[in-house]
Formats: C-alpha cells, sequence, structure tokens
C-alpha cells in the first residue's frame, strides 16, 4: 500500500471517528428535544386546564390562579426558546455530519485510485519486463 494511500486511509478513520462522536451528540440533542417537546405539552395542558371556575371565587384563590397561570406561562416560553435553540442546533449537527462524511467518502475514493493507479502501474511494469524478457533484452 502506498505512504499516500495510507494518509487518505487514516483521513478518511479520523473523519469515521469524528461522525460517531457527532452522532452520539446527535442523540443526546434529539433525546432532550424530545423531552422538551413533551414538556411543552403538559405546560400547555396546564395553561388550559387554568380556566377560572363559574363559581364564587375570593381574592386570594383568584391571585393565586394569576400567580400559577403567569409562571406557566414563562416556564413554556423558555421551554419555546429552548426548543428553537434545540432545532437549531440540531440542524447545525446534521449539517455538520454530512459535511464529514463527505470528507471521509472523499478520502476513501482517493485511497482506492491511489491503489488502482498503484496496483495498474505494476501490472504495467511486470508486462514490460516479462516482454522485454521474451525479446531476450535485459531491462
Amino acid at each position: 500500500m502506498s505512504r499516500r494511500a495510507s494518509i487518505f486511509d487514516r483521513l478518511a478513520l479520523k473523519e469515521r471517528v469524528a461522525i460517531n462522536q457527532q452522532m452520539k451528540s446527535l442523540g443526546a440533542l434529539s433525546k432532550e428535544a424530545r423531552q422538551i417537546d413533551e414538556m411543552r405539552q403538559k405546560l400547555d395542558e396546564m395553561a388550559r386546564d387554568q380556566a377560572p371556575g363559574d363559581g364564587v371565587q375570593n381574592a386570594g384563590s383568584l391571585r393565586a390562579a394569576a400567580q400559577l397561570n403567569f409562571q406557566i406561562r414563562v416556564q413554556l416560553e423558555t421551554a419555546s426558546n429552548r426548543s428553537e435553540h434545540l432545532a437549531m442546533e440540531l440542524r447545525q449537527l446534521r449539517q455538520k455530519i454530512a459535511q464529514s462524511d463527505r470528507r471521509r467518502e472523499k478520502s476513501t475514493n482517493k485511497a482506492d485510485a491511489l491503489r488502482t493507479k498503484a496496483r495498474n502501474d505494476r501490472d504495467a511494469k511486470r508486462e514490460d519486463d516479462e516482454a522485454s524478457r521474451r525479446r531476450g533484452q535485459p531491462r
């Protein structure tokens, strides 16, 4: 194996390792995104369930309900912001993985091309040597 082909093989391996690390990160981010979405759904349900009752209520209960509703809305906004940020991170990470995969593929193809060229050169040299021997001419 030629030295250059070996270098390209190592580059391809390096990219494969980077892709594996990025895939682990992608899994963790995806899991977090699912958890945030579940939390947003629960917060939405809680906000809808906080509708005031038809019965008589005193000021304290109305104030407590308003405070709880406010806290739910704050948490919902935070979850929405985090969800948007995670979506952006996931998109960027997927792009990085695709770029790394293209670099890996390019390195692998280059190593294969170098090996094929070296093999063809050896075969051509061998054929020339055999043809020279058949003619009786030293090379």
